[in-house]
């Protein structure tokens, strides 16, 4: 018998699924390996669940009333939308109004099923047991049971005795059990009392009291541990914890022990306002036994804004000593330091900003922790420097004007081996571009002046000064024409290029030079005005430039599939302005080459390739290919090769793989090879294997921290993930992703 009436109001419906949160399918993403979703499809559409015009069937092999109280037997069903209850047994009560169904109580919505033995429903309280429950959420992949559970009112609820896991039902590799859980829906967040987590069977975990959240939530409380070894430190093992200080302020707090040096205390705080956001991250270790010392680390990254105008920054990295990223940094952690950092640096920045100019004030200084470099070869800090910058959008002329200024004060740490001082630079532009679709033509003129008052290291003061007029004529000209290349409609361009300069010579032997070293020739430092990276040295130019460029464009999607460019300097005049005094006396600079790859198939590649014309015997090669169609294997491969006069040689080579051998396994590698010295500076395996619930990472790594010829630093760490509890240790997804250019890894863990 089938009747389409309001009978129980959908209280019995709302009161189960308090034990069901409603969520969307879930059978992708992270839980594709484990099939089926859990839940069957809906019976029908959950948007319509609160539409006053969608009927509440009650179906029953009998209905009868009884001295307030309404019966149904032979098989109970009420439904509505994608929303359904059965039991063999319901019965309704209007006064008080209760609700109570026994014999294989049965729910089920878009997502979620629930079952129990036995329920009763205080619907004018709210409140409920229910007994014998088990449930299947396919949000997060949930599956478990409880003896009993009990609704205390319209948010929380508390379950007794409780499995759960993420693992399909029948193949429970592990179970997170709890004497209570009490989910208070209100505050987004649960608590759980006699918790324990058992892997195959084994306890592995125990916690008389943990709290954790509902939904997106962050709570304050103990995260995941992360366990290592290390030639350098031997076993550790890391118990962070979480203190949720507020929305938009957090602290993690890491204890570290290192068998062979001791326990070291880590934190981070980061908080996020309107007008400011940043990050303080520090560590301390007492007395090191393998060091013998206070070893330590600070950084601090801020940023500040007020306004549209005014904007701010300030880093602070420093560490204890020379050796700490050695003995520290492994390439696991994701912090801003790297142990192939020689000077640290440290500055803060202050900003006034219009759509036109703009005014920045900072200091900065230096921690050199190299203890080959010596004293007069640490860098200068500018403490401070003061700059202008003035380059209108809109102007009512066709000229573009630019003006760049700046005053600084440069500091050395040893001012009587090195000379130190104050100078100023400033730099007016003058542009006539004219532009078009087909070609484009700009002449210019720009005066560099700069002036110092210098100490020199014997007591000495002097005021050096330069001016130089700057003349250039940049011009090049497009052309197109349609072609079709992989089945594809194209655009090939040919894009030749000029630039003139002339920058007549000074003599600028008595200039210092602060921060001031040259540029590293490329094709497009060939159409550059600057042949410094800072004002001490102009180069004299009587000189020029010719380029050429094809590119093949796909007309539909825009997509750059080649770009080949080639060009070369001619020298008109001997340049006589170097960093080292010498002269140089080439009538044309080295062949530049670049060509870019983006092909169809998942082939990409970038060469950078230049030599000289004359027998110097000067050439440098830089080249990546990358294969990763998507497909199971993703390879990075780069080979540079660098030499001749006065350069220092280098030959290395590097290459990193992820290979997906089936669904559940995953192999990665790196290697990265000294070709010169023989030597390796890095080398790396990982596996991975997951399962629907799980997943198991290891990676072994070798680096050379040191000088070549010391013994590689050898590490090696594993982790064993809990889908939908997290894992002990998040650190190899992001070492992987970070040694494997192009490899993304799977998200949900």
């Amino acid at each position: 018998m089938t009747r389409k009436t309001p009978l129980v109001r959908l209280a019995w419906i709302t009161a189960l699924a308090t034990l069901a949160p409603s969520v969307a399918g879930a059978a992708d993403g992270p839980w594709a390996l484990c099939g089926p979703p859990l839940t069957p499809a809906p019976l029908g559409d959950p948007a319509k669940r609160d539409d006053p015009d969608t009927p509440t069937e009650v179906d029953a092999g009998a209905v009868r009333y009884d001295q307030g109280r309404y019966v149904l037997t032979g098989g109970a069903v009420i439904r509505r939308a994608d929303r359904k209850v059965t039991a063999e047994r319901m019965e309704y009560r209007t006064d008080p109004e209760r609700v109570s169904a026994s014999g294989d109580v049965h729910y089920e919505e878009a997502g979620a099923v629930v079952t129990a033995d036995e329920a009763r429903m205080n619907l004018d309280a709210d409140t409920g047991r229910f007994s014998a429950v088990t449930y299947r959420v396919d949000a997060g992949h949930l599956q478990g049971d409880a003896s009993r559970a009990e609704r205390l009112g319209p948010e929380r609820a508390r379950y007794y005795d409780v499995r759960l896991s993420t693992c399909n039902p029948g193949e429970e590799v592990w179970w997170l059990h709890a004497g209570t859980v009490t989910i208070d829906q209100e505050e987004n967040q649960g608590t759980a009392t006699n918790a324990w987590l058992s892997v195959a069977d084994v306890p592995v975990f125990y916690s008389p009291w943990l709290r954790f959240p509902v939904g997106s939530e962050r709570l304050t409380g103990f995260l995941a541990p992360s366990i290592g070894q290390s030639s350098d430190g031997g076993f550790q093992v890391s118990t962070p914890w979480y203190w949720n200080i507020a929305p938009n302020r957090d602290a993690t707090i890491t204890p570290t022990y290192y068998t062979k040096r001791g326990l070291m205390l880590g934190g981070e705080f980061r908080y996020l306002e309107p007008w400011a956001a940043g990050e303080v991250h520090g560590t301390y270790l007492p007395n090191d036994s393998a060091y013998g010392d206070d070893r330590w680390l600070v950084q601090q990254h801020h940023r500040f804004a007020a306004g549209k105008h005014f904007s701010g920054e300030l880093e602070q990295r420093r560490v204890s000593d020379d050796d700490y990223l050695d003995d520290f940094d492994t390439g696991f952690n994701d912090g801003d330091f790297s142990s192939s950092e020689r000077n640290l640096e440290s500055y803060a920045r202050a900003s006034w900003s219009t759509e036109d100019w703009q005014v920045t004030a900072d200091a900065q200084d230096w921690q050199t922790i190299d203890p080959t470099v010596s004293p007069r070869n640490e860098p200068y800090a500018r403490q401070p420097r003061v700059s202008f910058d003035y380059r209108p959008l809109i102007t009512d002329m066709p000229l573009d004007v630019s003006f760049e200024a700046e005053a600084v004060d440069f500091y050395h740490p040893y001012p009587d081996q090195r000379v130190t001082g104050q100078r100023f630079d400033m730099k007016p532009r003058l542009a006539l571009p004219l532009r078009s679709l087909a070609y484009h033509f700009e002449p210019a003129v720009s005066w560099r002046y700069t002036s110092y008052q210098l100490d020199d290291p014997d007591g000495t003061s002097r005021s050096p000064d330069r001016s130089v007029p700057i003349y250039s004529v940049d011009t090049g000209l497009n052309f197109v024409r349609d072609t079709s290349w992989f089945g594809h409609n194209m655009t090939q361009t040919l894009e030749p290029r000029m630039f003139y300069l002339y920058v007549p010579e000074r003599n600028q032997d008595d200039l210092p030079t602060f921060d001031t070293d040259a540029s590293d020739l490329s094709y497009s430092q060939l159409f550059r005005e600057e042949r410094f990276s800072g004002p001490d040295r102009v180069g004299d130019a009587n000189q020029l430039s010719l380029g050429v460029t094809s590119r093949l464009l796909d007309q539909n999607t825009g997509r750059n599939y080649l770009r080949f460019s080639a060009g070369q300097i001619f020298y008109f005049d001997d340049r006589e302005v170097t960093l080292d005094g010498s002269d140089d006396t080439e009538e044309r600079s080295d062949y530049f080459t670049e060509l870019r790859l983006n092909l169809p198939l998942g082939l990409s590649s970038t060469i950078n390739y230049s030599w000289d014309e004359a027998d110097f015997g000067n050439h440098d090669l830089y080249s990546r290919v990358r294969w990763n169609n998507g497909g199971p294997l993703l390879l990075n491969v780069s080979y540079r090769d660098r030499s001749g006069e006065g350069r220092n040689p280098l030959e290395q080579a590097e290459t990193s793989f992820a290979l997906s051998v089936s669904p559940r396994w995953s192999v990665l590698g790196g290697w990265n090879q000294d070709l010169l010295d023989k030597e390796t500076d890095e080398r790396f395996i990982g596996l991975e294997y997951e399962s629907c619930c799980y997943a198991i990472r290891a990676v072994y790594q070798a680096t050379q921290d040191n000088a070549p010829g010391d013994n590689l630093e050898n590490q090696i760490l594993l982790q064993f993930a809990l889908k939908g509890l997290g894992g002990l240790g998040d650190t190899i997804p992001q070492f992987f992703e970070n040694a494997v250019p192009g490899y993304k890894a799977r998200p949900g863990y």
